[in-house]
């Protein structure tokens, strides 16, 4: 066995491994994040259903052919055949499965940072331009593997250092792109918390705890922060010492394998966290859109904290109304709901 057949047999030994366990985890929130868009029956959930089943479905994909891999690994073949037959096809696979799920993940999130900062066109447009540019220069590395099949020279001294850097580069961009939209997403979910815990001057103490609890957890859930933790590592990883005997087999390799996990994990966090809490159906959601109080109830020294909030509820093509009536004597409040990545539910 010569030391790049034992190399390549030990990372793909490491990857399957790893994949192994995150995809286990992925597969039992999956099914419960599936279940729960069921409880509402609603346009916007049955789209969010069909986002999660497309990701699902690339994710068992890209799990299939890294497995592939390190069965094939097992052979310990090192002829052209293998190389052009089976490592070829599976690492490109591979590598498409993982910029969709990444154009998946950072679509979601920008959805999540249009609808959180109140639906401005800009919100929607700067961020998801970025992204969808930032998968299609992967996908153009990608591609650059099937040159192999053409001048295969070329491609081994050349295209391949320069297919690896800029996978580097996209994962450097993704991890940029999301630090921006989650820091804001955070930033925003803690400040208008406290602008709303504030008003709350009859509220008990033991309340405000309880909210400040449920509201890291859905701010740590609603900005993707698995997504980002991913990216982190795998950027540390990426500039740890290359491979010793196939330069770009090291533990960035290992990471670029099972990143598409996390941002499984990420998506269907936020689904189930949709379906079920209890606390979206019982009580309105923290606003976090413009607010606006009555000049009369400050005057008076009346707690600015809404008595009836009226949350609008729209998705794409549909809209209807949900009002909590708290006390028919005050004025009623529009908040936007961004409880749902599309939207309302």
């Amino acid at each position: 066995m010569s030391p790049a057949t034992l190399q390549n047999l030990e990372i793909n030994a490491i990857v399957t491994a790893s994949l192994s366990g995150l995809f286990g985890v992925y597969f039992v929130l999956f099914v419960l994040a599936l279940w729960s868009t069921y409880r509402k029956k609603t346009t916007a959930s049955t789209r969010l259903r069909w986002v999660t089943i497309i990701l699902f479905l690339d994710l068992l994909v890209h799990f299939i052919t890294r497995s592939l891999g390190f069965a094939r690994a097992r052979l310990q073949d090192d002829s052209d055949h293998e190389l052009l037959k089976w490592d070829i096809p599976l690492t490109v696979v591979g590598n498409v499965t993982t910029t969709f799920a990444g154009l998946v993940s950072d679509g979601l999130l920008v959805w999540r940072f249009h609808v959180i900062f109140d639906r401005k066109p800009w919100t929607m447009y700067v961020p998801g331009i970025a992204v969808v540019m930032n998968a299609f220069l992967c996908w153009s590395a990608d591609a650059q593997h099937l040159t192999i099949y053409f001048n295969r020279p070329f491609y081994e001294n050349t295209l391949l250092p320069v297919t690896l850097n800029i996978t580097v580069a996209w994962g450097w961009f993704m991890f940029f792109n999301n630090t921006l939209l989650t820091g804001s997403i955070l930033t925003k979910i803690v400040m208008t918390n406290r602008r709303h815990t504030a008003g709350r001057v009859n509220a008990p103490p033991s309340s405000s705890s309880s909210l400040s609890y449920d509201t890291v957890l859905r701010a740590v859930i609603e900005s993707a922060m698995v997504t980002w933790i991913g990216l982190l590592i795998y950027e540390v990883a990426s500039l740890a010492p290359e491979g010793h005997v196939t330069t770009n087999l090291d533990v960035g390799y290992v990471m670029l394998d099972i990143i598409p996990i996390f941002f499984g994990i990420s998506q269907v966090l936020i689904t189930a966290r949709l379906g079920l809490s209890a606390y979206e159906h019982s009580q309105p959601s923290i606003p976090l859109g413009n607010t606006s109080y009555s000049s009369s109830n400050r005057a008076q020294g009346r707690s600015e904290s809404p008595s009836v909030v009226k949350i609008t509820t729209s998705t794409f093509t549909t809209s209807h109304e949900t009002a909590y009536d708290l006390a028919a004597s005050d004025p009623v409040l529009q908040f936007p709901d961004s409880g749902h990545p599309y939207g309302k539910v």
